[in-house]
């Protein structure tokens, strides 16, 4: 089927060829038809499925375009859905002489949007918010609207925008058409659709599965301080060349576009706290190549097209499998390949479990690169850029002519230095270690991590060296490691294990290397601070010898009394303790049971002698000297102390 069966007017099919779209898609194919014979649709179909022309074509059929007022009203949930609407229906209505629109919504100056609006725009897109705005300054006038449209309706009742929608709906004219288009069908919007219309035409799409095939989705088990320093092992091997990263919160977005930043990367952010003009200007700079990696929360999730989208990364797991699939579906769009990569961690299993059964494929759990992998990929990289460079250029430049050196020598001078200049310097993580994944490294990956300072292992027999210096001037093991085999010409594999700690460090070497350290490391440069090596001594002050226990010092007896303790115990063993009191005493003699010291509860005496209850009260008789004592009884006061 094509576009001219479905009954469009010639000027938005000349439209439509112009943008290059050859046959409708499902949604298009039942919705276009329906609406433009004036009936109310609700079109239930997932994100990327053709929904915008779907809607925009009935309705730029239905405008009039020598009425200058707004005729077709479409409400979104965000700013960027709302602009990204308005620039289709531009490009619809690029051969209807008079017919405009303009985006209406929140955080920028009314000044232009006002302007559209006395100009006499017809097609109005907005965020309900700006919308309530304009329509109670009297600005924005309801009389000529005959459609009204409600995109991604699921997404706005979740945004908590239900009280703004019915109050928008009461302004509008009964008589009107009224198209819904939601990815889901929730109860509350099937009590919305019937509050907003009677007898809808309900069109669904069903897919059978949520993700595209040509979507590659892996999954990488990385705890969540490692996840910059994969992200970055993932643009470094090539596999981001334009990415989509996805974070939950905007403080874990903030926090990912600094971690990049601080590596060189081409990298920034979109979520709410953005004023509107930033985030357009973001996204403007992202489309047109200049940002490798944008960062963003679920705001940019749905309705955002953005083209070539090679990769997106899931930086943490989102809590609705719907979430993650309009996440990965910014990617692999119009049949293009694309890759999704998810980062999870111990306690994200089940909702792993959950988004799998709910897409209906099991993702791959795939290995963290290695940085001896990146620093290959790297240097395969860039063998094929000077490859690909090689068969375009023609002449040998003038300033390499007069060079009297061999040309090999020359271009491996090059090819090293554009190795070091164009490669970040990757950090250990606690995936690097061997036993994380229960694998080996190769023998020559395992010597080349060694080198780095990425993997240390305790030698059968070593030498504890210190050093005055530790995390409070940014030490990490493969400086320490670097200045040993460096500067103090240590054979390879002689450094054992490196404890860092926060004001020194401990590292342990080959017994018959640690005198030529100490002698050449003795004073030393590391992280631009002056350090001192030598032999480490232990606590100062503490013997050598085995350690003595605190208990062991105190002379404790075999059963753990101590001495002066003792005879203590023997006298509640033998039941000699005598009463406190010779009479009224509070405790009578114990009968000692058992071992050691504790006692049985005593019986309690009575305080007072001849304690009874008469009539109700309780009566109390004097001790022996009747002082500060009294006896009360039913119906007596009480008498005076003497």
């Amino acid at each position: 089927m094509s576009f001219a069966e479905l009954g469009i007017c010639p000027e938005i099919l000349e439209a439509i060829e112009v943008l290059g779209f050859e046959t409708p898609s499902p949604i298009q194919q039942q919705a276009i038809p329906a609406a433009l014979e004036g009936k109310d649709i609700v079109g239930l179909s997932h994100t990327g499925s053709g929904k915008t022309l779907a809607f925009s074509i009935p309705a730029l059929e239905n405008i009039d375009p020598a009425v200058r007022g707004v005729q077709v009203l479409c409400l979104a949930p965000t700013r960027e859905l709302a602009v990204q609407i308005c620039r289709e229906v531009d490009k619809l209505a690029l051969f209807l002489d008079g017919v405009s629109a303009v985006p209406i919504y929140g955080g920028t100056s009314f000044a232009p949007q006002l302007a559209a609006l006395q100009r006499g725009v017809q097609f109005v897109v907005g965020t309900p918010g700006r919308v309530i705005d304009l329509m109670e300054q009297g600005e924005l006038r309801t009389d000529n609207i005959t459609t009204l449209i409600l995109d991604e309706a699921d997404e706005m009742l979740d945004m908590g925008f239900q009280e703004d929608i019915d109050r928008i709906v009461t302004q509008l004219p009964v008589n009107r058409q009224t198209l819904f288009f939601s990815a889901t069908m929730s109860p509350a919007i099937r009590a919305l659709i019937n509050r907003l219309s009677e007898a809808p035409q309900e069109i669904s799409i069903e897919r059978p599965v949520l993700t595209v095939p040509t979507c590659e989705q892996s999954v990488y088990e990385v705890v969540f301080s490692s996840r910059i320093e994969v992200l970055s092992r993932l643009i470094e091997m090539g596999r981001m060349k334009r990415g989509l990263v996805f974070a939950n919160t905007k403080r874990v977005v903030d926090d990912v576009v600094d971690g990049l930043l601080a590596r060189g990367y081409s990298v920034d952010r979109l979520h709410g706290d953005m004023p509107q003009t930033l985030r357009e200007r973001v996204m403007d700079s992202y489309r047109k190549g200049n940002l490798n990696v944008l960062v963003a929360t679920d705001i940019a999730a749905r309705g955002l097209d953005i083209d070539d989208v090679d990769i997106v990364v899931n930086f943490e797991l989102p809590r609705d499998p719907e979430d993650y699939v309009h996440r990965i579906g910014r990617t692999a769009r119009a049949g293009r390949k694309g890759k999704a990569v998810t980062f999870i961690g111990r306690r994200d299993f089940s909702l792993l479990g959950r988004i799998e059964r709910f897409v209906g494929i099991r993702m791959p759990r795939e290995k963290v690169m290695t940085a001896h992998q990146v620093e290959q990929a790297r240097r395969e990289s860039l063998v094929d850029d000077i490859i690909e460079k090689a068969s375009q250029a023609t002449e040998l430049p003038d300033e390499l002519k007069d060079i009297d050196m061999p040309a090999e020598q020359i271009m491996a001078a090059m090819f090293n230095l554009l190795v070091s200049k164009g490669s970040c310097e990757l950090q250990p993580i606690p995936e690097d270690r061997p036993g994380r994944h229960n694998s080996k490294h190769a023998e020559g990956e395992a010597m080349v991590a060694a080198e780095k300072g990425n993997d240390w292992s305790t030698l059968q027999e070593s030498t504890k060296l210190f050093m005055n210096g530790g995390k409070l001037i940014g030490i990490r093991p493969k400086d320490i490691a670097g200045l040993f085999y460096n500067e103090g010409g240590a054979p390879k594999g002689c450094v054992g294990d490196i404890k860092i700690f926060l004001k020194h460090s401990i590292i342990e070497v080959s017994p018959e290397i640690a005198p030529q350290l100490c002698e050449r490391l003795a004073t030393c440069n590391i992280c631009g601070y002056e350090v001192n090596i030598r032999e480490d001594k232990g606590i100062p002050g503490q013997d050598a010898g085995p350690r003595v226990n605190v208990r062991d010092r105190r002379s404790y007896s075999d059963d753990g009394f101590r001495p002066e303790r003792r005879e203590r115990a023997d006298r509640y063993d033998r039941g000699e303790r005598a009463d406190r009191r010779e009479r009224g005493g509070r405790f009578e003699r114990s009968e000692r049971f058992g071992n050691g010291p504790r006692r049985e509860k005593p019986q309690r005496f009575e305080r007072y002698e001849g304690a009874r209850r008469e009539g109700g009260f309780r009566k109390k008789d004097s001790r022996e000297n009747g002082e500060g004592f009294y006896t009360k009884f039913a119906g007596s006061k009480k008498p005076r102390k003497k």
